[in-house]
């Protein structure tokens, strides 16, 4: 499948929650995810990162289908689910195998009650007619796939390691043939030794098979092995975005540089000498005014505080920032 072919896009996609109050308030409004744009071809790994509250996995959830956008238009391969979820359930039930979930903690995300073989069968039960004989086939072939023994079939999940876990985890979510895995942290449950495995097998798999991966992380150092585009958040907002060598190699949001800042480096010569962040997430009940960095921004000035910055082509990628001109000299 040509890398040129935009299988996933997301047009100001938007996820809103409101929270009960006190008696006589009005209800609060979570903006958890506020006008998130992107595209995602095939072949390729769209990295999002930031601090933890920045939306990402509110972001998985959205693509995954797990939840409803409150606004905004998600298109797999030409169809926009958006309008599906409410108009055609039908044909959502066909479109939905096409983007799979790979979860973080595998020790939770499969249910420890049943058989790797059942655990892997059930998709193909659920949405194809095959019959037991071609589900057992092709949960054998798709073992041998992740690098796993064909007398696993039988076993059950807590006879494995973390990392056999994960692998197991990654063959459910590839029995359906998607075209888009969702990948929330897949890495972080694991020792730092069998990190690079799963990594390594996650990128065979795209080689092989043109997979688009949206791969969630906090992780840059992982972002740096896995990625091709990096989308950096703040409290629901994209702040930058673009190449994995552009950004690794010259952030331009203040808040990007100090993200990146923070990667432990053996090479002093590679070390930023930009300050770490200073202060703490503002809570989503109450967000600043203006650009939601600003109240831990070093370059803040007063049209910062009042205006709200909107995405903005510069230097070869995406920022959304009053004073990128000036502070990238």
């Amino acid at each position: 499948m040509s890398i040129d072919k935009i299988l996933l896009e997301a047009k100001n996609l938007t996820r809103h929650y409101r929270l009960p109050q006190a008696w006589f308030q009005p209800p609060a409004l979570v903006r958890a995810l506020d006008g998130v744009s992107f595209t995602l071809n095939a072949g390729r790994t769209l990295a999002v990162v930031g601090e933890s509250g920045c939306g990402k996995s509110t972001l998985a959830r959205q693509v995954a289908m797990i939840e409803q956008p409150t606004g905004g238009q998600l298109w797999i391969d030409g169809v926009n689910l958006s309008v599906l979820s409410t108009t055609n359930k039908a044909q959502l039930k066909r479109v939905r195998p096409q983007i799979q979930m790979v979860f973080q903690n595998p020790a939770t995300s499969l249910n420890p009650r049943k058989k790797i073989g059942t655990i892997l069968e059930e998709p193909l039960l659920l949405n194809t007619p095959l019959n037991k004989f071609e589900r057992i086939e092709k949960s054998h072939a798709m073992m041998e796939k992740v690098g796993l023994r064909r007398e696993f079939y039988a076993r059950y999940p807590h006879m494995f390691s973390g990392g056999q876990r994960q692998r197991i985890a990654i063959a459910r979510a590839l029995m359906l043939s998607p075209k888009v895995i969702v990948a929330d942290e897949p890495v972080s449950a694991l020792d730092v030794s069998i990190q690079a495995q799963v990594l390594n097998l996650l990128m065979d798999l795209q080689e092989s098979s043109g997979l688009a991966y949206l791969f969630i992380s906090h992780n840059l150092a992982v972002v740096e092995h896995i990625a091709d585009e990096v989308m950096v958040m703040y409290l629901g907002k994209v702040v930058e975005h673009g190449t994995k060598r552009a950004l690794f190699y010259r952030p331009l949001h203040p808040y990007t540089q100090a993200l990146f800042a923070s990667m432990p480096r053996i090479d002093s010569a590679q070390r930023q000498k930009i300050s770490l962040l200073r202060g703490e997430l503002p809570s989503p009940l109450t967000m600043p005014t203006g650009c939601a960095f600003h109240t831990r921004c070093p370059y803040a000035i007063d049209r910062c505080r009042n205006e709200v910055p909107l995405l903005q082509a510069f230097d070869g990628r995406w920022v959304a920032c009053h004073r990128v001109a000036e502070i990238s000299v």
